[in-house]
Formats: C-alpha cells, structure tokens, sequence
C-alpha cells in the first residue's frame, strides 16, 4: 500500500507534488490549530478546577475555626432582635417612614440557610427623595447594625432636577436557627 502512494506521487508532475504537498501542509496545520485550541481549553480548564479545588481544600482545613467563630458571632447576638425576611422588609420600610421618605418600595426577601443562620436578603428603592431624609434613614439603618446590613448602597441623581435623589439598596439581616 505505502509503495503504492509512494509510486503515485513520484509519477506526478513537479507542479501536482507542490499541489499535493500544499494540501497536506494546509490539512496538518488546520489539524495542529484544532488540536492546540483543544489542548489550550484544557489546561485553562484544569488550572481553574485545580485553583477551586484549593480554595475548598483551605476552608475545609478551616472548617473548625469557622465553625467556632461563628458560634462565638451568634452568641453575641440577641436571638430576639434577629429578623426573619418578612419582618426585614417591614423594618426597613418603617425606618424610612420615619425618616419621612413615602415611596419606598421594598422587594420579596430571598432566604439563604448557612448552618445555624439564616441569611435575609431583600431590594428597597427609593425614589426622588431629598438628601436630608437620605441621611436619616442611613443612619437610623446603621443603628440596627449587625441586626440589618447594607450590602450594597446605589444612589443617583434625577435627570431633570439633580437635587432629587433615587435609593437602590439592597439590605440583609441574619436570623438565628434554633
């Protein structure tokens, strides 16, 4: 068989063998861009799964310092105090009624459970309110700190008149699971 296609290819022409030889060229490398496209994905792959997997390792070597730290939070909380999310949006939005802001919409709460927490997560906007009430409220919220957290805090400004502000904030509160 190979004496075959060695026979073939030595009766071409010199311009078939240039041909020839081209195609090959052209196949190996259309060959050698798949493979090392393939071989690149791989190790991009493996290096993340690898950079994951020490990132579990760590926290499960930490596991009992965690642990212990987190029992050591949740006594110092007031189990009475700690809101579940029904009662976080309902205190958020209080707290801006007595700051004297009156459109505040607040979101469904999202529950996340993490052993003996629960973790309440809930949106609350705000919308063309002055800076003064702003304040207020932040700072009646900060008061029912670790209670209630800010996690994330945007304000922005009205279009067409800059001394009306807009409040996206997204709060969270820790529940104690007996």
């Amino acid at each position: 068989m190979l004496r075959a296609v060695r026979h073939a290819f030595l009766t071409r022409a010199l311009r078939e063998k240039f041909l020839l030889l081209a195609f090959i060229g052209v196949g190996a490398l259309w060959w050698f861009s798949a493979f090392a496209t393939r071989a690149g994905g791989f190790w991009r792959e493996q290096r993340s799964t690898s950079a994951r997997l020490a990132v579990q390792n760590q926290w499960i070597k930490n596991r009992a310092v965690i642990e212990q730290s987190a029992r050591k939070t949740a006594d110092r909380l007031d189990p009475a105090r700690t809101l579940n999310g029904n009662q976080l949006v309902t205190t958020v939005d209080q707290l801006a009624k007595e700051a004297g802001l009156r459109n505040g919409v607040g979101g469904t709460p999202t529950t996340e459970k993490s052993g003996q927490f629960t973790v309440h997560t809930a949106e609350y906007n705000i919308n063309n309110v002055g800076w003064e009430q702003l304040l207020k409220f932040y700072r009646t919220l900060g008061e029912r700190s670790p209670y209630i957290s800010i996690e994330r805090f945007v304000l922005t400004s009205a279009a067409n008149n800059p001394s009306l502000l807009t409040l996206q904030l997204k709060v969270v509160s820790v529940e104690i699971t007996q």
